[in-house]
């Protein structure tokens, strides 16, 4: 269990989150939207601690582990892609090569994997993204826009994956603007927000 418990952030005067109250459950997928500027971001950097809220706090009922893609991945342009997964791992060291191999194969970055990442496509850059998130075997899984510049069959693949980590009682918290198949990713619930306030839930 996540739980936001009345929080609120001030950015330049602004109030970027505005109290805001949930509680997100395990084995559940939920899908953040709104307009650009709504506060979606804001809410995800708060709940993995990437910004201190103003009041409020954020409630874990056990030690969390986050797996996170926040706005555009950010990653060492002239080294590989699986140079970068091997770094990243290292700051932690809980899994091994065999593990970050699998899950480039998971990502059907393969083919590249020993090419520079400067060399990628958006898209490719995206889904390292995803992978980085996800290698560890995280318990809640943060991710901000995450199907940008994702062609149709990576798209599908990525639904599966998604669903496959809601199967194994992951929180799994998406924050999209554009169209969700919600016949292929198994969205529990919608959270609607609004100039820093969620709007509507369902």
């Amino acid at each position: 269990m996540l739980k936001a418990d009345k929080i609120t952030k001030v950015l330049k005067g602004n109030e970027v989150l505005s109290n805001i109250s949930y509680t997100f459950e395990n084995g559940k997928i939920y899908l953040l939207t709104g307009h650009n500027g709504c506060g979606k971001t804001m809410l995800l950097r708060a709940l993995c601690g990437l910004i201190t809220p103003d009041s409020g706090e954020i409630i874990c009922d056990k030690k969390c582990n986050f797996g996170v893609v926040i706005e555009t991945p950010k990653f060492m342009e002239n080294e590989t892609g699986y140079f970068n997964l091997c770094y990243l791992a290292s700051i932690r060291n809980i899994i091994n090569k065999d593990t970050i191999k699998e899950n480039i194969k998971l990502f059907d970055l393969d083919n590249v994997k020993n090419k520079k990442v400067k060399t990628y496509s958006l898209g490719m850059k995206q889904r390292l993204g995803l992978c980085q998130a996800v290698m560890e075997d995280p318990d809640i899984i943060l991710l901000d826009e995450p199907f940008n510049a994702i062609d149709e069959e990576n798209l599908n693949r990525i639904y599966e994956i998604l669903n496959g980590f809601r199967g194994k009682n992951k929180i799994i918290i998406i924050a999209s603007h554009g169209i969700v198949d919600r016949n292929k990713l198994m969205i529990d619930e919608t959270i609607v927000m609004d100039k820093g306030k969620i709007l509507k839930e369902n």
